[in-house]
């Protein structure tokens, strides 16, 4: 699942766009449904904090100035952004692999 999160998306402005449309039906229970879409909401909120505390330890490192704003702004290496878009991949890999079993188990 290499294409989840492409190098230079930025999941915090993402996370922030309006739900437009149906809420997404995953089963057949609506509850069920929903605390998917709360799992879904949580995990959004854990990467996008992953990211930034990513950001924080490397500017860090670098003994850069650390800030709210410098966070914003962080832009990464060509080799760190593809290492961050691989952890952040296995990360999605890990907390969907259940929904990813359960959606092929039930396709056949």
């Amino acid at each position: 699942m290499d294409t989840l999160l492409p190098i230079e998306a930025d999941p915090t402005r993402l996370a922030s766009l309006a739900a437009r449309g149906r809420r997404p039906e995953f089963t057949d229970d609506p509850m069920l449904d929903r605390l998917y879409s709360v799992a879904l909401v949580l995990t959004a909120e854990l990467a996008i904090t992953r990211l930034r505390l990513d950001a924080v330890e490397r500017m860090l490192g670098r003994g850069d100035d650390v800030s709210r704003a410098t966070v914003d702004e962080f832009k990464p290496e060509p080799h760190e952004a593809a290492e961050r878009a691989r952890l952040q991949r296995e990360y999605l890999d890990r907390v969907f692999r259940a929904l990813t079993a359960e959606g092929q188990r039930k396709a056949g």
